[in-house]
């Protein structure tokens, strides 16, 4: 039966993934966001109303949807409480979605986006036919969400708000565990204690993959299939190694070895996340040719690594990575795939810190992140208007940064960053840009110097 949908911030890349599902079922969608956007054009495109602005009236009739996001306080869901309208939260929509597929879920405080990606991508290349809902732009594919006819509903599962607690999963993978958005779980303990019983709800653990090179998950004593470079991993990453085009590696797993696995991303957490789909996929039955072919054809998701182009000699890239960890691997990365193309100029990260609660839990971390890159450029923290912490500033931030950092660090203010950057660059650099914030609008490839 048709329903009507009103999705409260349907810009966000989760929700407008569900609208898409929605709209591919034959449902009315509708929604507001505080500002347009290429995503609400495209979901414009499939049929979504969409209006800028939030405000009572015109959600009459429809099933609200909200992320946790949302603050009680908003106007829309205080008139959908008075008209008694039914309202749910996105992982309760997600959950009705899947109906009888199969969920197979991937969780972790990084790798998500990729690993769910690559793991749809397989999927469907073995004829699988799956839906799958994605928190980013499979490059590939064009999109972020898909209605299938299989037997697998794949996506991401968000430990941020413990959502991810609601859905026993068919099958899983698990990439790492780390201290973030501890403003949720409140204490580290908690958060282990949520990705032990995330594992425990996995049906058959013959189909849970779980990272053995993440001492946290390590200690949780899963049951389950564990993957990693380390010795002792079920699924063994081997021989890796990279190249202009992508990395490749080896894998043994259930006394069989699979050599010369390519992929066209770079990093060994990719090696890592891909070590993890090709696993999970083998233990649904399919074909390991289907598999390879592709880890060929993937190329990734936005803003994962992004390849934005290159000026004046100069290349650029565009990452989501906000997190320490996520920073590290993806300028280790970067630095590896700027050694075998032989540039010689430097490695210039541009960072905007996301949410003023990160940065106040891993301040110490971000110290430490940047060893890979040569220049460091930090902009005004991207606050994601979260209430002031004392003592968390820019200005603060700046000056931690700046006793570690040193004399590779910069300072530009975000209202000034493009021109501040440009002037800075020079012929052989390689460029990239860091954050969750509006960090990825910037243009540096249309600046003239």
């Amino acid at each position: 039966m048709k329903k009507k949908f009103h999705f409260i911030g349907i810009g966000g890349i989760g929700m407008s993934a569900l609208a898409r599902i929605l709209l591919q079922r034959g449902h009315e969608v509708q929604g507001s966001d505080i500002r347009m956007s290429p995503l609400l054009e495209e979901l414009q495109k499939e049929g979504a109303s969409i209006r800028i602005g939030h405000r009572k009236e015109g959600i009459e009739g429809t099933t609200v949807i909200y992320s946790t996001d949302i603050q009680k306080e908003n106007v829309e869901i205080q008139a959908a409480r008075e008209l008694f309208l039914p309202i749910l939260h996105r992982s309760d929509l997600l959950n009705d979605l899947m109906g009888v597929q199969k969920p197979l879920l991937v969780t972790g405080t990084h790798g998500k986006t990729t690993t769910t990606a690559l793991l749809a991508s397989v999927l469907i290349e073995g004829r699988k036919d799956p839906s799958f809902v994605l928190g980013g732009i499979v490059q590939s594919l064009k999109t972020n969400a898909r209605q299938g006819n299989g037997a697998y509903f794949v996506m991401e599962a968000d430990e941020s708000d413990g959502s991810f607690l609601k859905t026993k999963a068919f099958g899983a993978i698990v990439t790492n565990c780390e201290n973030e958005h501890l403003n949720f779980w409140k204490e580290p303990y908690l958060l282990d204690q949520g990705f032990s019983l995330f594992c425990a709800q996995v049906q058959n653990p013959k189909h849970l993959f779980w990272c053995s090179d993440d001492p946290r998950l390590k200690a949780l004593k899963i049951s389950g299939v564990s993957y990693g470079f380390s010795k002792d991993a079920d699924l063994q990453i081997s021989h890796y190694r990279v190249s202009e085009k992508g990395i490749c590696f080896d894998l043994s797993f259930q006394g069989e070895k699979y050599k010369d696995i390519f992929l066209c991303l770079f990093g060994e957490h990719n090696a890592l996340n891909s070590a993890a789909v090709f696993g999970l996929s083998l233990s649904l039955g399919i074909e390991e040719q289907a598999i390879r072919k592709a880890f060929l054809s993937f190329q990734g998701t936005k803003r994962r690594l992004e390849y934005r182009g290159e000026k004046n000699a100069i290349a650029v890239y565009d990452d989501y990575a906000h997190h320490p960890t996520e920073i590290q691997a993806t300028l280790k990365g970067l630095r590896a795939l700027k050694n075998v193309q032989m540039r010689q100029g430097r490695l210039i990260a541009i960072f905007q810190p996301h949410r003023l609660t990160r940065v106040r839990d891993c301040w110490n971390e971000f110290l430490n992140s940047f060893e890979d890159a040569d220049v460091v450029v930090l902009t005004d923290i991207y606050t994601a208007a979260e209430a002031p912490i004392e003592g968390i500033s820019t200005d603060f931030f700046y000056a931690a940064m700046k006793a570690s950092l040193k004399e590779k660090l910069y300072f530009f203010s975000r209202s000034s960053l493009e021109e501040d950057v440009v002037s800075l660059l020079q012929p052989e650099d390689t460029v990239i840009t860091m954050g969750a914030g509006d960090i990825t609008k910037l243009n540096l490839l249309e600046r003239k110097k």
